[in-house]
């Protein structure tokens, strides 16, 4: 009996933790949970609807969050830049984009594996843009002129970057879905 009941159990640990993983691998990729690419961004824009998949709304709750209105707002989401490495603290950025067609928007640089707010946050009644409407935002540990986001100063190197857009419309949702709303390239590394 004792070597059966060690089978059943060896058996029980690593279906939950099959499920577990397979779970998570599938809330972070597109073909099961619905997530759309927009360059370096990703987006999970119908994880608020009521017949969402499991995998999209399982996106935020692992993040402690709950999936974004699709009326009001859409979220895009950051780990990678433009040429897909991995955000660092240690780096600097540049994020260039169009002005937004939106009421209003947040860029947030959150530490990656913490449930906390945002270390840092740029709203658009702060941002300074270029007289062609071009907004050019700087991402780095050190100061810059214009606009500038302190990169975070403790954790474990990696960073996400959340760029909330809020009362936007239908089409101009699907047109920022379609294109990459800040190009995010790698200036130095420390």
């Amino acid at each position: 009996m004792g070597r059966e009941l060690q089978i059943l159990l060896l058996m029980l640990v690593t279906g939950a933790l099959l499920g577990f993983f397979s779970a998570r691998w599938a809330a972070d990729h597109s073909v099961l949970s619905g997530a759309v690419r927009a360059g370096s961004w990703q987006a999970w824009p119908n994880a608020g609807v009521e017949d969402a998949t499991p995998y999209a709304r399982l996106r935020y709750y692992l993040d402690d969050a709950l999936p974004p209105s699709p009326m009001d707002r859409l979220e895009l989401l950051a780990e990678e830049d433009d040429e897909g490495n991995r955000l660092d603290t240690a780096c600097a950025y540049e994020l260039k984009g169009p002005m937004l067609p939106v009421r209003t928007w947040i860029l947030g640089v959150h530490r990656l594996g913490e449930h906390a707010a945002a270390t840092a946050d740029l709203h658009a009644e702060q941002a300074i843009y270029e007289p062609d409407g071009t907004l050019l935002i700087h991402l780095a540990p050190r100061p810059w002129p214009g606009n500038w986001l302190p990169m975070p100063r403790q954790g474990n190197g990696r960073v996400r970057l959340v760029l909330q857009l809020f009362g936007i419309s239908p089409l101009e949702r699907e047109r920022i879905l379609k294109r990459n709303p800040f190009a995010i390239h790698r200036k130095r590394c420390s």
